[in-house]
């Protein structure tokens, strides 16, 4: 048993993983946040430390004794967002962390990613690799909680219609629908990652798959459950580079207040973008899936019919 501390453990992602370390536990399991306290984790009775990452020594203090950070870190801006992580990566080297997951939990971050939030991971993803730290990127694709926006089926992420809009029949895919896609529960990704604290040895990077399918295939199950058509809009892949290289700003924005400065019209273009030129979760990794045989995930068809099926 080691102790586990969970940056941004408040927070949607955070919050799923926290649950799973403690309903599996095998592991003592804190919370660093900005916020002193949350109803979940409070009922759970997992602490929470408070810290700011602009107090170096507060961070450094709230890891004594700690043997894994698991970041999960968000923020509007990139330059935040980076500067905080890469402060957390610095105060566990210094309090002499064994292990350090940065927050990914997406697709694989590369220098050049065409999403702007995304490049901000790389320079902490190259930090965490000199830092003699153990390591491992998590990569889920995207929550299948998405796909029950309107519905307690989030959990304790926020909605999010960028792609698929489930609650009124509409869908907005890039070309012809055709690319593949990687959706995973986040209640499914903190069981791996709750498992993935056995491991002796932590892989480079550590793949969660839900369920992969073609874009148009999911539009088609989810009409199936809802019984009715969906209005579908195709985006051809020059209608995205206009919209990213526009000076104007879009009108859609992220339902979170903390995340309103971000333009996502923008990061939606960016995000098909990324899946047109990518093939999501076709990378070499360890797949946590084989790894774990016990944990079961739940796929697309059964969550859209637990979620929108008739009752």
């Amino acid at each position: 048993m080691v102790k586990v501390a969970v940056a941004g453990g408040t927070g949607g992602i955070g919050l799923h993983i926290v649950e799973a370390i403690v309903e599996a536990g095998n592991h003592d399991v804190i919370v660093l946040s900005r916020r002193p306290s949350h109803p979940v984790l409070d009922k759970l009775g997992v602490p929470i430390i408070a810290v700011s990452y602009d107090d170096p020594a507060t961070l450094v203090k709230a890891l004594d004794g700690v043997h894994t950070v698991i970041s999960t870190i968000a923020g509007a801006g990139a330059d935040a967002f980076t500067d905080a992580q890469l402060a957390l990566l610095d105060a566990a080297v210094k309090a002499g962390v064994t292990r350090f997951a940065p927050s990914e939990f997406a697709v694989r971050s590369v220098a050049d990613n065409p999403i702007e939030i995304y490049r901000a991971k790389w320079p902490v993803t190259e930090a965490v690799k000199r830092s003699g730290l153990e390591y491992t990127i998590y990569e889920v694709g995207m929550f299948m909680n998405y796909l029950a926006s309107g519905t307690p089926g989030l959990g304790h992420l926020d909605p999010l219609t960028l792609i698929f809009d489930v609650e009124h029949c509409k869908a907005t895919l890039p070309e012809d629908g055709s690319a593949y896609f990687v959706h995973t529960r986040a209640e499914d990704m903190g069981k791996f990652v709750a498992a993935s604290l056995d491991l002796d040895k932590w892989p480079e990077f550590s793949q969660i798959r839900g369920d992969r399918r073609k874009l148009n295939e999911i539009v088609q199950l989810a009409e199936q459950v809802r019984g009715q058509k969906f209005d579908v809009t195709y985006l051809s892949e020059q209608r995205l580079l206009e919209t990213i290289n526009s000076s104007s700003p879009g009108t859609l924005k992220h339902p979170d207040e903390r995340f309103a400065a971000l333009d996502m019209e923008k990061i939606k273009a960016q995000s098909f973008l990324q899946t047109l030129r990518s093939n999501p979760m076709g990378y070499e990794g360890q797949n946590l899936n084989e790894l774990f045989p016990q944990v079961q995930p739940v796929g697309v068809p059964e969550f859209l019919q637990q979620w929108w099926g008739k009752k």
